[in-house]
């Protein structure tokens, strides 16, 4: 694809993600001054989860539009069939998450460990999907025009202010979020996501690993300190930059990646 053409399909991505955040999200803030879509009500969540597949629905039209099948579109975003070494890749982020939870006291088991498979399965649908986007469409075509750090950056930079309008929403954890310090924490996410996609080459994988990860995030509690939340985030950056130099370096271990 052509960078010009790589140019208009991010900027219709997030025109069209926003817009959609926006005016469903946007609504439901404004519903709440009046003493509507209150966390209890029958209809938050559905429109909770519509204003978060904004990111999705505005992948598949877009890409649609600018030549990809569906059946392609489908088969990048759901593509299951992996190497089972990938899959490890994902477990491997995951337990650094968790070391690296209790060695900063920044995780405190909160629900039965049990939970992590069913959460894992239902947040690919809250929260997972959004990479069908982020992955798919904005940090690849960043990265063709600019290095990966910085593509990286201005992705979770993107992603954060996306989140944004769940700051002052009713019944949202990031309401008790410190806002700094929800972007140090998206900053590591952000890149370990950035390092699976170049690791692997899958969408989906970066799906599994965003709905699994929101998974450990609800059955660890996390608290977010100014010290514990930099050191586990520059530890993942590290973590990431340096299974990228294995892969770039054609290190032994280099043929579990072909």
């Amino acid at each position: 694809m052509k960078l010009e053409k790589t140019t208009k399909v991010t900027l219709w991505y997030l025109l069209i993600t926003f817009t959609i955040m926006g005016i469903v999200w946007g609504g439901i803030l404004i519903a709440q001054q009046y003493g509507y879509l209150k966390s209890d009500s029958m209809m938050f969540y559905p429109l909770l989860i519509l204003g978060g597949a904004s990111t999705t629905i505005a992948s598949f039209l877009v890409l649609i539009k600018s030549g990809v099948s569906a059946k392609e579109w489908f088969a990048n975003v759901f593509g299951i069939k992996q190497k089972p070494f990938f899959y490890l890749i994902i477990l491997f982020f995951l337990v650094c998450y968790v070391v690296l939870g209790y060695m900063t006291n920044s995780f405190t088991l909160s629900t039965p460990l049990y939970f992590l498979l069913l959460f894992s399965f239902t947040n690919i649908v809250a929260g997972g999907l959004e990479e069908a986007g982020w992955m798919y469409i904005l940090q690849p075509n960043l990265e063709k025009s600019m290095s990966f750090n910085l593509a990286t950056f201005i992705k979770n930079t993107i992603w954060v202010l996306w989140h944004l309008p769940l700051f002052f929403m009713d019944g949202m954890v990031q309401q008790n979020m410190n806002f700094g310090l929800y972007f140090i924490f998206m900053l590591g996410y952000s890149f370990s996501l950035a390092a699976i996609r170049r690791l692997t080459g899958s969408v989906w994988l970066c799906v599994l690993f965003h709905a699994s990860l929101n998974a450990v995030l609800t059955v660890f509690a996390i608290e977010f300190r100014l010290v514990g939340t930099t050191v586990m985030s520059l530890s993942i950056i590290i973590v990431s930059l340096l299974a990228l130099k294995i892969k770039e370096r054609k290190h032994p271990l280099q043929f579990l990646l072909l």
